[in-house]
């Protein structure tokens, strides 16, 4: 009812505005605009129209004036038609004041980057390309659709917003499109954030990004096009599987109404999904629009055409009906070219007074003549000048809200709203649900009051975009809870042993090893045991990890040259006696020994000291890619990168690792060259002689094991850990087992050590006479040193009677 009162009145005050007309001096403008193409901008006409009527109606503006245009003209959003139909208008008889144009930007760049050279104002109502704001450019261009200056950094600010690490966003080769994605571009490298870039060309198909791999890692797209492509992606994207809650599709906003349905000319070329189909995917789609593309929330305001936001779109829809408009398509920002209709007959009015008064301020020094509005040319250079200061005074309040052009011919661009698709009805309705506002010194997002995450997705939380999330991977638990468990029980073992050490020191067979340095090979075991927990366990943080890391150089290598150091010094003790023997010669005490031991510990304490201290060999963890296991879909049903945490990486690292290891390679070389030397020794009273050859020589195996794996296998961490922590486990059980459990069973069988001296007959006076002046014997009671006194006397004895 209140459309058909409307269009009553419409009618009727059209009849009386025949008969004021007469009486007024006609001027043209001249009306460009996109009435076919990718974009449809037909639905302003009716605007313009109504526009015109409400003008011409009015005594305050253009007065004895009626503004009007001839025709409209088609540029079919194309730059070349709209250059032509440009020259089309500026060829005929009559001479226009102004231009209304030319439609979408793509063709209405190229005729505001000449329009100046014939001194028209030319104003666009629905090209908004960023470009345009360079009035070294576009001389005489104005334009009441906000630019996109903003619209790419505010996309980037709302993904920040949301915690999103990547999109990917499809771009017509359009200068209005390729300039949003520029500055999305732009602003994401600044963040550190990923942006996957798809440029369509007008005219061709969107399907191949969709065969592309990258496709697949991305599920925040931004449909960066006109809507006659963003209906072909939309409807591929349902048919591929890619819409739904675990997707977020974006579009500009300010694509017609109905768009999406199949009837639409969006979907002239591509009628492959059904409306319920498309209904589906649009629910739930979010995207922006520039403030100032929509009519005034607050339909109680009255603007300067008299009009409040609902009575415009009453007005407007109730013309839309009319036989005149019945194939034009419903614009959504039919506001901005209301307003810019307006602009225009406010900015010739301005211009019109400025005539009428004779102030040609500011154009004084310009060629041409000032006269009235209806006697312009095309030369009038004059006029030309009064027409660009004329409209960068014009400041009023629109339909779309406040009307004031800055120095580049623009609105305020600052803030871009951005809005849902929601389904009310049976039919989605663009619901407003935040803005970025941008700022002198910041920019931010921020939801419309009673909006929320919680409003904007099912389960209030933003949905996943596809970037690998980072997964450190540790150790099996099996490996963990197995090796620490024997590690424990070496631990234990390693107590008995010092247990054993201590209250059995002073029996024969524990007292001629020198109890003193078994403490040492114990500590030295327990270190390598307790070295293990820290190779089974890893972290899946750095600082921890690289602290792990340096723990375990510091007890593998203080460790195996505690133990270690005591075998080579008893191994050179024995070599010493025995290698070229003399009668004179002394035997070597355990103070020398120790003295050894603690040479040998300095010397790699010093090494590991210089690696901890030069930056560049400093064990610091870093990740690596998982061998064979790089990624996967994890529990959450996100893309996992899986990565091992290293210390061993960095080159100045694996020199100083390097020479930590061939230093002790250097010991068991001297130790094996001693040990094979000293292969022929048979005296019983060195009861841990061969044990320890033995142990030297399996320990060659074990090193060499470690150094492969430390230096081979560091990226593969369960068998880095499984090897590592074996040699340990291997190294600590043999210094401890070939040490004491030879000691315990010969306690067991000869608790007073009588019989290990009844077979030592065979060994020479001289070599006997060497180990009874060792320092373990010289350490000894008085009794045994008596007893083994005694004992040379018989050999000697024997001998004599032998020769």
């Amino acid at each position: 009812m209140r459309c058909f009162l409307v269009w009553i009145w419409s009618t009727l005050w059209l009849l009386c505005l025949s008969a004021v007309d007469a009486q007024r001096i006609p001027l043209r403008m001249g009306y460009i605009t996109t009435i076919t193409g990718p974009f449809i901008g037909s639905g302003g006409i009716p605007a313009v129209d109504l526009a015109l009527r409400i003008i011409n109606d009015r005594d305050d503006i253009l007065q004895n004036y009626t503004l009007s245009y001839t025709d409209v003209l088609d540029s079919v959003c194309d730059q070349t038609t709209s250059l032509d139909r440009f020259f089309e208008l500026i060829n005929r008889n009559t001479t226009y004041v102004s231009l209304l144009g030319c439609g979408c930007s793509p063709a209405t760049i190229p005729v505001a980057e000449i329009s100046h050279y014939w001194n028209i104002p030319q104003l666009a109502a629905i090209a908004a390309a960023s470009v345009l704001n360079d009035r070294s450019r576009f001389r005489n261009f104005f334009r009441t659709l906000v630019s996109y200056r903003y619209v790419g950094a505010s996309v980037g600010v709302l993904i920040k917003h949301f915690g999103w690490k990547q999109m990917s966003i499809i771009t017509q080769d359009e200068s209005l499109f390729t300039g949003v994605t520029n500055n999305l571009y732009r602003y994401l490298s600044e963040q550190g954030l990923i942006l996957d870039r798809y440029y369509v060309t007008s005219g061709e198909s969107p399907s191949p990004y969709f065969d592309r791999n990258e496709a697949g890692y991305y599920k925040i797209i931004h449909i960066n096009a006109y809507q006659d492509i963003g209906y072909q992606v939309l409807c591929e994207a349902y048919q591929r599987g890619m819409t739904g809650p675990d997707y977020v599709w974006m579009v500009p906003m300010w694509y017609n109404d109905n768009w999406w349905r199949s009837s639409s000319y969006s979907s002239a070329n591509y009628p492959s999904c059904t409306d319920e189909a498309m209904l589906e995917v649009v629910s739930g789609i979010i995207g922006w629009v520039p403030y100032g593309y929509s009519t005034l929330q607050d339909e109680s305001i009255v603007t300067l055409s008299g009009l409040t936001s609902r009575m415009y779109l009453d007005n407007y829809t109730a013309i839309l009906q009319e036989p005149a408009y019945e194939n034009i398509t419903q614009l959504g920002f039919s506001g901005v070219v209301f307003d810019g209709m307006w602009a225009i007959a406010i900015g010739l009015d301005i211009a019109s007074k400025k005539i009428l008064s004779g102030n040609d301020s500011g154009c004084e020094n310009v060629p041409g003549d000032l006269v009235p509005l209806e006697q312009f040319n095309y030369t009038n250079t004059k006029l030309g000048c009064i027409f660009k200061q004329s409209f960068s005074e014009v400041d009023f309040l629109g339909i779309t809200g406040q009307v004031k052009f800055n120095e580049n011919g623009a609105r305020s661009d600052n803030v871009i709203l951005y809005q849902q698709y929601r389904v009310l009805n049976g039919a989605p309705a663009r619901y407003s649900f935040g803005y970025v506002s941008f700022e002198t010194e910041r920019s931010f997002f921020a939801f419309e009051t009673g909006e929320s995450s919680s409003t904007l997705w099912s389960d209030g939380v933003p949905p996943y975009d596809g970037f690998p999330v980072t997964g450190i991977t540790t150790n099996s638990i099996a490996l963990v809870v197995i090796y620490d468990v024997v590690a424990g029980i070496g631990i234990i073992f390693a107590i008995v042993c010092f247990t054993f050490n201590v209250i059995f020191r002073k029996k024969r067979i524990v007292k001629l090893t020198s109890p003193n340095l078994n403490h040492i090979i114990i500590l030295g075991s327990v270190l390598l045991y307790i070295c293990v927990f820290f190779y089974s366990f890893s972290s899946t943080n750095k600082t921890i990890q690289s602290t792990f890391c340096n723990i375990r150089v510091w007890l593998f290598s203080l460790g195996y040259d505690l133990c270690f150091g005591v075998i080579l010094s008893k191994t050179w003790r024995i070599y010493y006696i025995f290698h070229n023997p003399k009668p004179k010669k002394k035997g070597v005490k355990d103070w020398v020994l120790l003295f050894i031991v603690l040479l040998i510990i300095s010397i790699d304490i010093i090494i590991i000291l210089v690696g901890s201290t030069v930056p560049q060999s400093r064990l610091t963890s870093f990740e690596v890619a998982e061998s064979g296991n790089s990624q996967e879909i994890n529990d959450e049903g996100k893309v996992q990168n899986n990565f091992i945490l290293v210390c061993n990486t960095r080159v100045g690292t694996l020199i100083w690792l390097g020479l930590s290891f061939g230093y002790k390679g250097i010991l068991q070389v001297l130790a094996i060259f001693m040990a094979f030397h000293t292969r022929r020794v048979k005296v019983k009273i060195l009861n841990e002689s061969k044990e320890t050859a033995t142990f030297i020589y399996i320990n060659s195996i074990i090193l060499v094991l470690l150094i492969v794996t430390e230096f081979i296998l560091a990226t593969r961490h369960n068998t880095y850990s499984a090897l590592f922590g074996l040699g340990l486990i291997i190294e600590a059980s043999l210094f401890l087992g070939l040490i004491f459990i030879p000691k315990m069973v010969y306690l067991y069988l000869d608790p007073k050590g009588e019989k290990i001296f009844a077979q030592s007959a065979a060994t020479s006076g001289s070599h006997v006479n060497a180990i009874a002046n060792n320092s373990t014997i010289d350490n000894s009671s008085e009794e045994t040193i008596a007893n083994l006194q005694k004992r040379v006397k018989e050999l000697k004895q024997k001998l004599k009677e032998l020769s």
